[in-house]
């Protein structure tokens, strides 16, 4: 008997969109990167997401993601922080991620070395969610 393959599509890149959209709305471009790694040259402000993936249950992926936002002010790192987390739990859901959920943090993460720009110390902050992602049949 003939079993049709499962495959789950890329969300990475879809949810990089979705904060990248709302954090320059918020925070305007100039000095932001919002991306899957550090930028380089580092800016004063820079978001990375990292997919630490997760368990398969039939047609859906639940994916850890982990956020780790840096800035060269405390207050607006943790700002930035809990606007990435607002940004994710109201994230339109559809197409590739279906909703998000198991929201953590922000907590504060003390660099060694300290990481800075401009001759500035950055703060950084790390959050976590899960997102569930529908997969699609294909022959």
């Amino acid at each position: 008997m003939f079993r049709a393959a499962i495959r789950f599509p890329i969300t990475d890149g879809a949810i990089v969109a979705a904060l990248r959209g709302g954090l320059v709305a918020r925070w305007g471009s100039s000095g932001l990167a919002v991306q899957g790694k550090l930028p380089d040259p580092k800016v004063r402000r820079m978001v990375t997401l990292r997919n630490d993936s997760g368990p398969q249950e039939e047609r859906i992926s639940r994916r850890r993601y982990g956020v780790n936002v840096w800035a060269d002010d405390p207050v607006d790192a943790e700002n930035m922080a809990l606007d990435v987390l607002a940004i994710l739990q109201t994230m339109a859901t559809g197409s590739p991620v279906v909703s998000t959920d198991s929201f953590s943090g922000p907590f504060e993460v003390f660099d060694d070395p300290q990481m800075t720009v401009a001759n500035k110390n950055l703060t950084h902050f790390y959050c976590a969610f899960r997102a569930s992602v529908k997969a699609s049949t294909f022959i």
